[in-house]
């Protein structure tokens, strides 16, 4: 059975040199997913990962047509439903043994869920040195959950390059915060 907490070894969250270890990644792998899992406090990320892929970050909104009396050139459009489709990110790499507790929880069928609110950093090409000079653009997500975790396929030459293909996390709300 599942415990309802989330540890993390500090070994895997904070390297010797203060910097956070998926940013040592984001050489080859452009998004940076940080999340703050439930019972935790303080200003660093509760599990982070590092993704060279990302889609879903999107937001759409149903119009419902509505025909008015006296309006005889067409129908008028209110805005109706506002759904976000699941963001998928695929080929990741994460170290923090935080981020797979937190997708075990989402997949064991325990209950309370853990619901996070997350962050996704969209970083610009280049090496560290470029990307400390750029800012990256910021996607908040609310009430995430993992839905689908697929592996990599191992392969002696390559299984510590990709471990993880792919996750997709449903989520109730997005927004691009800078």
């Amino acid at each position: 059975m599942a415990s309802a907490s989330f540890e993390t070894a500090s070994t895997t969250r904070a390297p010797a040199n203060g910097a956070n270890r998926a940013d040592a990644f984001l050489t080859s792998f452009n998004f940076k997913l940080e999340v703050s899992l439930p019972g935790r406090s303080g200003q660093q990320p509760s599990a982070v990962a590092a993704f060279a892929e990302a889609s879903g970050l999107e937001v759409s909104v149903d119009s419902v047509e509505v025909r008015e009396g006296g309006f005889n050139t067409g129908v008028r459009r209110l805005i109706g439903k506002t759904s976000h489709p699941e963001i998928v990110l695929k080929r990741g790499l994460t170290t923090d043994a935080a981020f797979w507790n937190w997708v075990y929880r989402c997949t064991d069928g325990s209950f309370p869920l853990p619901y996070v609110t997350g962050k996704i950093f969209v970083h610009g090409p280049g090496g560290t040195t470029e990307r400390a000079a750029m800012e990256p653009a910021i996607w908040r997500f609310d009430n995430g959950i993992v839905t689908k975790v697929r592996s990599a396929d191992l392969n002696a030459g390559s299984a510590s390059s990709v471990p993880l293909e792919e996750i997709h996390i449903a989520h109730e709300g997005l927004e691009r915060v800078a």
